[in-house]
Formats: structure tokens, C-alpha cells, sequence
């Protein structure tokens, strides 16, 4: 049984597709959805500026700037996700690594499915270093869906 859905946006084409087919999934099981965006720490300030960007606060500057860009995706997901159907409907931004907050979010409310895209807004930082959906279906302790 499906109770609960954990859906991670990114404003990606490929998470737009992850929200429909997670919301399709809401209707259908009657289940409740979450929608997420992750704040990467490595989206803020590159490690070699690190030291400079914290004298001159750019950490706090630049973390606002991206915490309220993941706010209007998510809000605009969550709306989105209503049209589709989806009768329950909470909405998160976190800071962290994307893989393992998804992971961690699925934990603590209890996701039995993530939906995901299989790529997002980061296609040549995951060519390098490996795609978040893929840490993600390794290392979740439930059934994760990515969506082309």
C-alpha cells in the first residue's frame, strides 16, 4: 500500500514529469504527497571562496537567495500537484546534500515511495560526480521511482 509519496523538484523538466507521475500516484492510492527541494551546500559558495564568502557573509546571502528560489518551486509544485488532484499536499525545503536529505526526509515522514526525475538542473555536476537519483535509489530504505 501506498500511504505516503515523497516528491523531489528541482524546476527541471524531468521533475516536472516526477510531480505529474507522483501525483498521478496520490490520486490513485489516496495517498499523501510531499514535495521537495533540496538547497545544495555546494550550490552556494564554491569551497575555494569558502573562508572569503564567510567574512563577507555570502554564505547567508547566497543560502536567502536559494531558499527562496526553492520556496516558489515548491509552491508552485504543490499548486501544481492540487490541480492534478492531490487532496493532501505538504511542501519542504531543506539544506544539505540532495541525496541523503531526500533519503532523511523519506525517513522521518514515512515515505513508502520517492518520485523522482532522473536527471535535473545539475546534469554536468552529476556526469562527474554521480546522479542524485542514483545515490538515491541506493541508499533509501524504500521503493524509489525515477521518471525520463
Amino acid at each position: 500500500m501506498v500511504a505516503h509519496i515523497l516528491v523531489a523538484v528541482d524546476g527541471s523538466s524531468h521533475s516536472d514529469r516526477a510531480l505529474a507521475f507522483a501525483s498521478d500516484l496520490a490520486v490513485k492510492y489516496d495517498a499523501g504527497l510531499t514535495v521537495l527541494n533540496v538547497v545544495s551546500y555546494a550550490s552556494t559558495v564554491p569551497l575555494a571562496l569558502g573562508a572569503y564568502a564567510e567574512l563577507e557573509g555570502l554564505y547567508a546571502e547566497s543560502r536567502s537567495v536559494l531558499q527562496s528560489a526553492g520556496d516558489k518551486i515548491v509552491e508552485s509544485a504543490g499548486e501544481q500537484a492540487r490541480r492534478f488532484g492531490v487532496t493532501k499536499v505538504d511542501t519542504a525545503v531543506e539544506l544539505g546534500s540532495p541525496a541523503q536529505t531526500i533519503c532523511d526526509t523519506a525517513a522521518a515522514i514515512g515515505a513508502d515511495v520517492i518520485v523522482m526525475g532522473r536527471r535535473g538542473l545539475s546534469d554536468f555536476s552529476g556526469f562527474f560526480l554521480g546522479s542524485v537519483s542514483h545515490k538515491v535509489a541506493h541508499s533509501a530504505d524504500c521503493t524509489v521511482v525515477t521518471v525520463k
